[in-house]
């Protein structure tokens, strides 16, 4: 995915990863599955021998990977060419290309950056083969714990093969997203809060940054539909089997329920939007109350003081007793004025 796939009003908000963020060296992990064992760690020269055997399933993670390191797995699995330049390539959207005993998904790792506020965002690249997982990607993966913890755990995974562990670890890829919905879910609940107490320019930045951010996030999300739904159509044999594709069922299902909550988020952010204007638009109305309040008091004391202050000759409107019937009459109307204000419910 180039930054041509991100929505303009994105630009510098989400960082994408490009050849600069590839080391000169990389981490290098294999481990080998098999039914009711713990995950044992095996080395390079012994995978393409253990693939072989229907018995086994290799999981290999390439963690921020060179060049070199990937063409030392692709070498003994005999990876297509054609995967190992989308794997070393910049940034993709999200795909799903089928090879001849292989096949291989690019698939996008988002991270929010707390200093900066900002969606981070890496490609995962998973090469599917008989009997092993190919994982490769520049920067560690949040949940490859979580991954390590289900393989090991599960006595499926070997009579299920490849396609089931395909589905752990995008089934994992969507716990994280799901994570990340659940921490700006309980920001916009923080901002509506916000919103009823503060009216300022900076509230409003707020605002606005936090949609632009969650407008990023779902536009990340929502690239992954045309992968999910490969999987599930009818032409697409590698994924086969009533139990795996019930599960990659689930897994679409569940990948709509979080496009479902990314438009959420966007509603909620337009709430709190809207409850900030409400704010604004009540304080501005409660003061333009106060000024007419004081406008309608010092009416009737411009007309009086205007009465007293016209000159005619023989009127009794000079003396001591006519200025206090003046400053008497003025403060009888606006206390008239406020009583009748206060019933009819204006104050």
């Amino acid at each position: 995915m180039a930054a041509a796939d991100l929505p303009h009003s994105s630009q510098g908000l989400v960082q994408v990863e490009g050849h600069t963020d590839r080391p000169e060296a990389g981490s290098f992990h294999a481990w080998l599955v098999r039914a009711d064992e713990e995950l044992q760690p095996v080395d390079l020269e012994s995978i393409a021998e253990l693939v072989r055997a229907d018995e086994n399933f290799v999981w290999i993670d390439l963690s921020e990977f060179a060049v070199d390191d990937l063409e030392s797995v692709a070498g003994p699995l005999s990876i297509d060419r054609r995967a190992l330049h989308a794997a070393v390539s910049p940034w993709q959207r999200p795909q799903v290309d089928v090879y001849r005993d292989h096949f291989f998904v690019a698939a996008t790792v988002a991270r929010i950056d707390p200093e900066h506020d900002r969606v981070l965002a890496s490609e995962l690249d998973l090469v599917i083969g008989p009997n092993y997982l190919l994982s490769i990607h520049n920067r560690p993966l949040p949940f490859v714990e979580d991954i390590k913890g289900r393989a090991s755990q599960n006595p499926e995974l070997v009579r299920l093969d490849s396609a089931y562990m395909l589905y752990i670890v995008l089934d994992e890829l969507l716990e994280h997203y799901e994570g990340m919905v659940e921490t700006l879910e309980d920001r916009i609940e923080a901002l509506e809060e916000r919103a009823l107490r503060n009216d300022s320019d900076t509230f409003l930045e707020d605002i606005i940054h936090l949609k632009r951010l969650v407008f990023a996030l779902g536009r990340i999300v929502d690239q992954h539909a045309e992968v999910f739904a490969t999987f599930l159509r009818p032409d697409f044999a590698v994924i086969s089997g009533d139990e795996v594709v019930s599960n990659f069922r689930d897994l679409e299902n569940r990948f709509h329920r979080l496009l479902d909550r990314c438009d959420g988020l966007r509603e909620a952010v337009r709430g709190a939007f809207d409850i900030y204007v409400s704010h604004v638009s009540h304080r501005t109305n409660h003061v333009m109350k106060v000024l007419t309040v004081v406008s309608t008091m010092l009416l009737p004391a411009a007309i009086i003081l205007s009465f007293f202050g016209t000159s005619f000759e023989g009127l009794p409107l000079y003396s001591e007793t006519a200025f206090w019937v003046m400053v008497g009459s003025i403060a009888l109307v606006i206390i008239l004025a406020l009583l009748m204000f206060r019933r009819w419910g204006w104050l």
